[in-house]
């Protein structure tokens, strides 16, 4: 059931999209919702603000051209890494005649260490990486995004036909009078010339303030900052449907009418959330669906199961049969789990907003018919995903390859830390080893004769089983921690 529809709000025959908008002091959380079920999940904590799409006047600071690329800094933790293959022009702001679009396409070895250089972040910072960047400047719309230094107009592959051609046609003619270039996204089908004209000239006006503000700036320095959560998901997800906010913050309420209002849509779309306060998610079982997508297992209905683990190189999905044990053969047990499981898995990535190389290990099956009906399902699934990804037919082995594109951090890294215990690894030492270590601290010349060992109840229930084996001293006493942690233990003396 959608969220409006159990809000009590009227409703439509058919809710195709639904986002979920909290806010508090922490931070804005918006839940995307296709017919009731949690697909995309995005958060922005306050002390970390979306940086994808920011514009800098960054400053060079080291170019390895054995690498094809170079390092930036944009006033950020960690300098920006530059690829060759993320160039495009580069115009000088410094100059005062290039107000009129003069650039070039240098290459890595054309930049020198401590000029300017204006670059757009495109992937956030990932671990000890800093963030992407690229030269190929867009600055994007609702209807239409902007491509100051392209002459190219392109149209978004959904739409067709003789739409296709209308819009292709005024936004050619209205650019006849302005430089550079303009996509066309989903969202402008059916849209007015009149209101492609005024997006279009707010996006011209906003680049010449962006090149206005470079003229005066000193490197590092941010030139434009990209629409907050809220406005970008609008912009990005609810406009590509036919869909409605919900919200428990009265301004996130009034700002998604503005922009919706803004826009030629209806300010009728945004409903404030009439529970108490912090209850929005909560009723919805949104922080539910969070908790489990944090968990490597993930149940299917039928009893099978998908295991996502990811690693420095790759995403490994596994499908595995579990309970479920089938009616008819074995061929068909696989094809069912299969076909269940393909939902599932986009959903995660989505979810989870998993990115880069993924590989996924579907249950083996034989018959060609199945292996090219599953694929087909997988495509269909991947279609409604906003992220690009590109997918490779199943191998004889049952797997999938695929990429997805990644642009911000997964959910995994934004809610969790490393573990501090296994760093990482997802592994403890065996009681048998943490009992081995404090043996070896009993032993040293300068160990206590007499002291308390606090370790985990697994280690204290292994020595104890077995400590006529090894030779701990007779006045150690051991006592089991209150928070179990394999590797952990602390020696404290007594007189």
């Amino acid at each position: 059931m959608g969220a409006c529809r159990e809000a009590g709000f009227p409703q439509p025959e058919a809710m195709k999209l639904e986002l979920l908008v909290t806010r508090d002091v922490w931070q804005t959380q918006v839940a995307v919702l296709e017919d009731g079920l949690l697909v995309e999940f995005q958060q922005e904590p306050r002390h970390l603000d979306g940086l994808v799409g920011n514009l800098y006047l960054g400053r060079v600071s080291r170019v390895l051209p054995g690498m094809e690329s170079a390092f930036v800094d944009v006033g950020l933790d960690r300098d920006g890494f530059l690829y060759e293959g993320d160039m495009g022009p580069l115009p000088d702001l410094a100059e005062a005649d290039n107000i009129e679009g003069k650039f070039r396409n240098p290459s890595i070895r054309d930049l020198k260490e401590g000029s300017g250089i204006l670059v757009q972040v495109t992937k956030e910072p990932m671990g000890a990486k800093g963030a992407r960047l690229s030269t190929q400047i867009s600055l994007p719309g609702s209807y239409v995004i902007y491509l100051p230094y392209m002459e190219h107009v392109g149209v978004s592959r959904k739409i067709s036909g003789t739409e296709r051609a209308r819009l292709k046609e005024i936004v050619r003619r209205l650019k006849a009078r302005v430089s550079g270039g303009f996509i066309i996204r989903t969202a402008a089908e059916g849209v007015s010339e009149e209101d492609l004209a005024q997006e279009m000239q707010g996006l011209l006006d906003q680049w010449t303030l962006v090149r206005l503000r470079g003229m005066r700036a000193e490197p590092p320095a941010v030139l434009h900052q990209e629409a907050d959560l809220v406005a970008r998901l609008i912009r990005e997800v609810l406009l590509r449907a036919d869909g409605e906010v919900l919200t428990d913050d009265a301004d996130a309420a009034e700002q998604a009418r503005d922009l919706l209002s803004s826009m030629g849509h209806p300010r009728e779309k945004v409903h404030l959330w009439p529970g108490k306060p912090g209850s929005l998610f909560e009723h919805f079982r949104i922080q539910e669906e969070i908790d489990k997508a944090l968990r490597a297992r993930v149940w299917l209905r039928s009893g099978g199961c998908i295991v996502i683990q990811s690693t420095e190189a790759l995403v490994a999905i596994d499908v595995n049969s579990g309970r479920f044990t089938g009616k008819r053969s074995l061929e068909e047990t696989a094809f069912a789990i299969n076909m269940e499981a393909v939902d599932e898995i986009v959903r995660q990535i989505r979810l989870r907003g998993l990115g880069g190389i993924l590989v996924i290990d579907f249950i083996d099956m034989t018959r060609k018919a199945h292996r090219e009906a599953l694929f087909g399902r997988l495509r269909e699934a991947l279609e409604r995903d906003r992220a690009k990804s590109r997918i490779l037919n199943i191998s004889e082995f049952g797997l999938v390859e695929m990429t997805r594109k990644r642009s911000r951090r997964n959910l995994d890294r934004v809610m969790t830390s490393v573990c501090p215990c296994c760093e990482g690894r997802g592994r403890l030492p065996a009681p048998w080893r943490t009992a081995q270590m404090i043996a070896e601290t009993l032993s040293g010349r300068h160990a206590p004769k007499k002291a308390v060992v606090t370790a985990s109840l697994e280690v204290v229930r292994f020595i104890e089983e077995n400590r006529d084996r090894y030779a701990f001293p007779a006045g150690i006493t051991f006592e089991a921690a209150e928070t179990p942690r394999l590797s952990h233990f602390t020696v404290r003396p007594v007189s």
